[in-house]
């Protein structure tokens, strides 16, 4: 696991920020250990006083669609769609 990022500790982020505050990066012997590598890490991922794409990126990594590898530049809108309906 990797994380990449210049926030820190006490650190402003100004209100205009760019999306990309951190990249968190996970690699696995293959798909799955990836998989479940870096549905820990976000699970443990801490970000406080901005809102972020950790609870978007955690039901992805659970979709069972992405999980099988059925993913395609039409997965989000798709994917977001599910979600609407069961709403």
């Amino acid at each position: 696991m990797r994380i990449d990022t210049a926030a820190y500790a006490e650190g402003t982020i100004p209100p205009y920020y760019d999306s990309l505050i951190a990249k968190l990066i996970v690699r696995g012997k293959d798909r799955d250990e990836a998989l479940s590598r870096m549905s820990r890490a976000l699970g443990m991922f801490i970000v406080e006083g901005i809102h972020t794409t950790i609870p978007l990126h955690r039901r992805i990594l659970a979709d069972l669609d992405f999980r099988a590898g059925n993913f395609d530049t039409g997965f989000i809108e798709r994917f977001l769609a599910k979600k609407e309906a069961a709403a």
